[in-house]
């Protein structure tokens, strides 16, 4: 019975011995495989010689269209955070390429001299109005028809000449 297990177990040595060198004889992966066509590569993408430009303010679209022009002007104002002054509004608009007769901004100070608790401005754009707030809990906007009066916001405005 020795001699069956000791021939047995010279059997499974050869089995094993042979199973090791088929596999060192098989081919291994690729390590760097080439992209296949149905992979997704930036390859596939056109080539972009110089960065998108920017949007520009545009007087005949809509207001929705304009929106993202006033937002992203008004961006560095929203980040420092509080209600800034209206000519900071302003000429972060004006800067943007709205023109000053488009813009309206309500008073930054009260009657008596105190900072108020919340600006409103607005952008004309045809027969519409992207309209804005900052306050305490931070910066709004939407848009909205025209007024009858021809203008965005209702009551006095602040002078922005």
């Amino acid at each position: 019975m020795r001699r069956n297990l000791g021939r047995a177990s010279a059997a499974m040595g050869v089995v094993l011995a042979i199973a090791a060198l088929a596999a060192g004889c098989a081919p291994s992966p690729d390590p760097d495989p080439a992209p296949t066509p149905t992979s997704t590569s930036s390859a596939s993408a056109a080539p972009s010689a110089s960065p998108e430009p920017a949007p520009t303010f545009a007087p005949e679209g809509a207001a929705e269209e304009n929106l993202p022009i006033v937002k992203a002007a008004l961006q560095p104002l929203v980040a420092a955070g509080g209600i800034p002054a209206g000519r900071s509004v302003v000429d972060a608009l004006t800067a943007a390429g709205i023109p000053l007769s488009a813009v309206q901004v309500t008073a930054d100070q009260t009657a008596i001299g105190l900072p108020v608790d919340s600006l409103l401005f607005s952008v004309l754009v045809g027969q519409e109005c992207v309209l804005g707030q900052f306050d305490g809990d931070g910066f709004t906007t939407t848009t909205a028809p025209v007024l009858s009066t021809g203008a965005c916001l209702v009551g006095a405005t602040a002078s922005i000449d």
